[in-house]
């Protein structure tokens, strides 16, 4: 099992944070005829609108939007543009905009992202971390306390994140049956402690990585099977 004390994530908690939500008006006017007809485009705001909040580096390493084309959909209210710190470090961030969520949401609730805390954000973008592992997927929305859904090869998985407590999750599986996938991102494997009764007793799919893996040059992942006399976190 990977262990390395010294290791402090990018997103860990321990770091100094805060945000400053732009908080768009009710009244704000966006002009239809600049919805977007790229596909690149396309698919950002539906990835944001399932997820709801992405940082900058991400947007152009995931969908291939440069700086000057994420400044055009902020000035087009495609996305609205936040700032994270971490440390009194910018880090650009970006929620869908009323414009963007034309195209790709039946419903749009107006600053949505007002009722995030950092750690909530935190867990957004660490989902997005993830998809830098994989090829050709279709992100989706999932239902609460997972953050998305990665799709491939036409095979749903359940993405959560937790930065150290797993109560929510630990209830969803005391009292939801859970036939799909999962993928767990942690940056402890301990942490998640206190669900692991349930993977073998429900026969849950479960796959963890750490977010020093999730970083690193060699990712791999962790499942939790019978090693010897006992349950335990193994290399897949």
């Amino acid at each position: 099992m990977l262990s390395n004390s010294t290791f402090v994530s990018s997103f860990s908690l321990e770091h100094t944070w805060d945000i400053n939500w732009k908080i768009v008006p009710s009244n704000a006017k966006y002009d239809r005829p600049f919805e977007t007809k790229s596909i690149k485009e396309q698919k950002a705001l539906e990835a944001i609108a399932s997820v709801g909040v992405i940082g900058s580096a991400q947007l152009r390493r995931l969908f291939k939007l440069d700086k000057k084309r994420i400044k055009i959909m902020v000035g087009r209210k495609m996305i609205v543009r936040h700032e994270l710190y971490r440390n009194q470090r910018l880090i650009p961030v970006y929620t869908i905009g009323k414009a963007g969520a034309n195209r790709v949401m039946p419903t749009y609730i107006e600053n949505y992202w007002l009722e995030w805390t950092p750690e909530e954000v935190l867990k957004r973008l660490l989902f997005f971390q993830l998809c830098y592992l994989f090829e050709n997927i279709k992100i989706m929305p999932a239902p609460s306390p997972f953050i998305g859904t990665i799709e491939m090869k036409k095979n749903p998985f359940f993405v959560y994140v937790t930065r150290g407590k797993v109560d929510d999750l630990s209830m969803f599986l005391k009292w939801q049956p859970m036939t799909e996938r999962m993928i767990i991102i942690t940056e402890n494997l301990n942490h998640l402690k206190p669900i692991e009764m349930y993977i073998p007793t429900k026969n849950l799919k479960v796959r963890a990585i750490t977010d020093e893996l999730l970083m690193s040059d060699n990712p791999y992942f962790y499942c939790f099977k019978k090693d010897e006399e006992e349950y335990r976190w193994v290399v897949e």
